[in-house]
């Protein structure tokens, strides 16, 4: 499989989206859960489109910290402390994060964050 290939599934199989301010997390109900896995799901897409790591090892996992407008457009992207990737990996994902904005706003409006966590898992065997 190629690097590309498979940075693509781990973020499809791994990449979890939440609220740093806890506001997505608030709201219930399944027309809600299942707008916000959509809205996660295009998150992880929109990236995926930019994202070719370097060399990363299997199972390295990372947090990235975004802070965005409605609308998408990035303010901030930046790895977390917690981040197990190197620098040059650190540095590819936040380059992708920038190079997707805008990201997806329309149609998800109502579990659209200003804040977000983004976890990136590069799989196991």
């Amino acid at each position: 499989m190629s690097l590309r290939i498979a940075a693509v599934a781990a973020i499809a199989i791994a990449c979890g989206v939440s609220s740093l301010a806890g506001s997505v997390e608030a709201r219930t109900g399944e027309d809600h859960v299942t707008r916000e896995a959509r809205y996660a799901k295009a998150l992880r897409h929109a990236i995926a489109q930019h994202w070719t790591p370097p060399a990363i090892d299997r199972g390295a996992t990372c947090r990235v910290r975004v802070r965005q407008l409605p609308g998408g457009e990035v303010l901030n992207a930046e790895p977390m402390s917690d981040c197990s990737f190197d620098a040059a990996a650190q540095a590819s994902l936040v380059r992708a994060v920038y190079r997707a904005a805008p990201l997806p706003y329309a149609g998800f409006e109502p579990v659209f964050a200003r804040d977000l966590t983004i976890t990136f898992t590069m799989p196991t065997p």
